[in-house]
Formats: structure tokens, C-alpha cells, sequence
């Protein structure tokens, strides 16, 4: 029983070593709109009625306008494999129902901007935003699209947002699996002895 206990314990601590922030912003920059220079986003879409970060209070603000796009993008260039969970979080400040928020995972290739793939495009609003999530699929992987472009908008209202995390939950790898079962069989013959 001890045994077991201890195999599964080794097995949650090596799932958990597994999950892992990709980005996390807080946009408290020590200078207004600092998104690419101290923030590390890689694109800043704003065509629409304004997009921003004050230094002094940590908050991104947007409004799209009625045709307008105020969006981020952050691009994670380590490579994707089947099964690996991709997730999107906000908190937000404006949090009623009048604002709302949006929340984009793409899969690309990492070299064509035109082999952008839209995987989930989940606009919320503010009183339900909940978390974001794809799962990567073999079809994924064999079409090329082994990257991923998180994109957070505010679409609708001047929204507020205080901050975003991104993660990406990796499925073990099958020789760490195979390493880990062997172990566990080693210490149960060994325990027969």
C-alpha cells in the first residue's frame, strides 16, 4: 500500500512539473504603454478608439470603438505537442456585463504569418469571463502548427484589465512515462525480494 502511495505521489509530482507559465503581465510598466519595450507582447493592434497602459496604476484600457480593434498578441515559439493544453486567464477591473473581452489562442507554424490558425476565438463579457483553453491535436502538429499567438482584446466598451496569464500544460513524454512505470515495477520486484 506504501508503495503504491509513493508511486502515485512520484507520478503527480512529475505531471506538475510538467504545467508551466508561458507569459504573465501585470502591465505595472514604469513607463505608460510600455507593451513590447517592458511587457514582452509582440504585437499592438489599435485601430480603434484608444489602447493603453498607465504606469501609475497597472491597468491595460482599451475601446475597439464600433470598428476599431484594441488588441495584444504574445508569441510563444517552443514547440507544441499533441495533447498539451493551452489556457488563457484575465482578471479583469470593468467586470460588468457592458464590457466585454476577448480571448484568441492561434496555432501557426512559426515562420508564415499567413498559416495562422484560429483555434478558439472566445469573446466574453464581463461578468462571465472565465478561462480559455485548447487542446493541441495530432492534425495540429502534422499540419505544421507546432507555435502558438495568445491574443487578448478588449472588443466591446472601454474595458480594463489588471492581468493575463497564459500557461501551457505538457503531456509527459512518452520515455518519461516508460522511465517512470519502469521504476515503479523495479521497486515492486524489489520489495518482493
Amino acid at each position: 500500500m506504501k508503495l503504491t502511495q509513493t508511486l502515485l505521489a512520484l507520478t503527480a509530482t512529475l505531471s506538475a512539473a510538467n504545467a508551466a507559465i508561458v507569459f504573465t503581465d501585470s502591465f505595472d510598466y514604469t513607463v505608460d504603454n510600455a507593451f513590447l519595450a517592458e511587457g514582452g507582447w509582440t504585437t499592438v493592434i489599435d485601430t480603434g478608439s484608444g489602447l493603453g497602459a498607465n504606469s501609475s496604476t497597472g491597468v491595460m484600457w482599451g475601446n475597439p470603438g464600433a470598428t476599431g480593434e484594441s488588441a495584444l498578441e504574445y508569441n510563444y515559439t517552443t514547440t507544441l505537442a499533441a495533447g498539451d493544453v493551452i489556457s488563457m486567464d484575465a482578471t479583469i477591473v470593468r467586470n460588468t456585463s457592458g464590457y466585454i473581452y476577448g480571448k484568441e489562442i492561434i496555432l501557426w507554424d512559426g515562420a508564415d504569418s499567413g498559416t495562422r490558425v484560429s483555434k478558439v476565438d472566445d469573446s466574453q463579457a464581463g461578468n462571465i469571463v472565465t478561462t480559455t483553453s485548447y487542446t493541441v491535436t495530432q492534425d495540429d502538429i502534422n499540419a505544421g502548427l507546432t507555435q502558438v499567438i495568445f491574443k487578448y482584446s478588449h472588443d466591446g466598451n472601454w474595458g480594463e484589465t489588471a492581468d493575463v496569464t497564459f500557461d501551457i500544460v505538457s503531456v509527459p513524454e512518452p520515455t518519461s512515462t516508460a522511465l517512470l512505470g519502469l521504476g515503479g515495477l523495479a521497486l515492486i520486484l524489489r520489495r518482493r525480494r
